[in-house]
């Protein structure tokens, strides 16, 4: 963050604690040596945070109700390996290695919302949706059944990367339909990817593109490229993946995170 910027930045905090109880954490201003440190935050990542947590407090119902789900955020940059982003309750960190996008930050508001209530979110998901965790299970999947991944890990090329029910490291069974899989799904991702695909879908913002284009990727042939999604089987997939009529709103996901956010899920 330059010099320049800083009247800006300063409103800017302001805003984001008054509307959000969110706080950002400065890795910019003066060193020990007494130098300007300009840190990794930029000014467009500020304004676009602003507008991607704005979206998510619409979709919630408003300011009050996302600081109700929340319960006050900080977030701040970090070296998080090849992350994106991470969350725990009241914390999320954004990977210092390139700019975020609004997906991961709502993805990471997400896990934030979630751990505010003691994981029981994602937990509430799984049953609605029909889901399960056997790890018991998936290891007799993966030895006896159908399976689409390695044994202890997804092989990372066209229908071998962990989709299927329960062939994924959690040994995570999702029930109904979720808008993707892979070898690290499980149901606090899946809960992370709902609110995702909630705020997006159909909304004509930030998310509404990819929101769309993980559904309609499974119309197409095996071995295709998905634009963003790389290649996959992805016809053989479009039972597991595609809603009916390929409308997002007809899955349980969306009618949970839907109830969750109208106050009718205890």
């Amino acid at each position: 963050m330059d010099h320049i910027d800083i009247p800006f930045v300063t409103e800017k905090l302001k805003q984001l604690q008054a509307q959000f109880s969110i706080e950002i954490l400065p890795d910019w201003g003066p060193g020990a040596d007494g130098n300007w440190q300009v840190g990794t935050w930029l000014k467009d990542e500020l304004e676009s945070l602003h507008r991607t947590v704005d979206l998510v407090a619409v979709a919630m119902g408003g300011g009050d109700r996302f600081i109700k789900n929340l319960n006050g955020v900080t977030f701040r940059k970090a070296d998080i390996g090849s992350h994106g982003g991470e969350a725990l309750s009241h914390r999320v960190s954004l990977s210092t290695k390139g700019k975020f996008t609004a997906w991961t930050v709502v993805h990471e508001l997400g896990h934030a919302w979630d751990a505010n209530h003691g994981w029981r979110l994602s937990v509430a998901l799984e049953k609605y949706t029909g889901g399960y965790t056997s790890l018991i299970r998936s290891f007799f999947k993966k030895a006896f059944g159908e399976r689409d991944s390695g044994f202890w890990k997804s092989e990372k090329i066209p229908g071998r990367q962990g989709r299927l029910p329960g062939c994924n490291a959690a040994g995570y069974f999702y029930g109904d339909i979720p808008s993707g899989s892979n070898w690290a799904f499980n149901r606090k991702e899946d809960f992370a990817e709902s609110v995702c695909m909630y705020a997006g879908w159909k909304k004509d913002n930030e998310l509404s593109d990819w929101a769309e284009g993980r559904v309609n990727r499974y119309l197409l042939e095996n071995g295709a490229n998905a634009k963003s999604f790389g290649v996959d089987n992805w016809a053989d997939y479009k039972k597991y993946f595609y809603p009916p009529d390929g409308d997002y709103t007809k899955t349980l996901r969306w009618k949970f995170v839907d109830e969750l956010v109208k106050g009718k899920l205890n």
